[in-house]
C-alpha cells in the first residue's frame, strides 16, 4: 500500500470526530438560542478547527520522505517542524476540551436573574393569602369569583 493510503486509513476516525463535532455544533448552536453558555459553541469550533487542521497536517506530512530525499532538510528539521505543528494542534484541541469541561460545570449551576426581572413565583393556581381589605376564605367553602358588571342594556 502507498504512503497515502496509510494517511487515508490514519484519518477515518478523525473524520468520524468532525461529523460529531458539527453535530455537536448544530445542536450547541440550537441551545445557545435558549439561553445556554456559548462556551460550548467556541469549544465545538475550536475542536472542528484542530480536527480539520490535523486532517490537513495528516496529507501534508505524507511527503516527509521527498523533503529528507531532496536534501532540503535534515532529519532535525523536520522534527522541529512536526513539533512546531504538533504542539499548537494539540493545545488548540486541549483548549477546546477545557472549554468543553467549563461549558459543562457552568450548565449545573442555576441561572442568575436579571435585573428587573422577578424569579419565577412558583406553581400557577397555588392558594395564596388574603388580599389587604378582603376577607380570608372561610374554610369548607369554596372561594367564589366577584361578579362581573354586565354593560347596561
Amino acid at each position: 500500500m502507498s504512503t497515502f493510503t496509510f494517511a487515508s486509513i490514519d484519518v477515518v476516525p478523525r473524520v468520524v470526530q468532525l461529523v460529531v463535532g458539527l453535530l455537536g455544533l448544530i445542536l450547541s448552536i440550537k441551545a445557545r438560542s435558549r439561553g445556554v453558555s456559548g462556551l460550548m459553541v467556541g469549544a465545538f469550533v475550536l475542536m472542528l478547527v484542530a480536527t480539520a487542521a490535523g486532517i490537513i497536517w495528516r496529507f501534508v506530512s505524507v511527503n516527509v520522505p521527498s523533503w529528507a530525499s531532496s536534501g532540503g532538510l535534515s532529519v532535525d528539521e523536520i522534527q522541529w517542524i512536526f513539533m512546531g505543528v504538533g504542539i499548537p494542534l494539540d493545545a488548540v484541541a486541549l483548549l477546546s476540551w477545557l472549554l468543553v469541561a467549563i461549558a459543562v460545570a457552568k450548565s449545573g449551576h442555576p441561572p442568575r436573574h436579571q435585573a428587573g426581572f422577578a424569579p419565577n413565583p412558583g406553581p400557577v393556581n397555588y392558594p395564596t393569602g388574603p388580599q389587604p381589605g378582603f376577607q380570608p376564605p372561610q374554610p369548607g367553602y369554596p372561594q367564589s369569583n366577584p361578579p362581573t358588571q354586565q354593560p347596561p342594556s
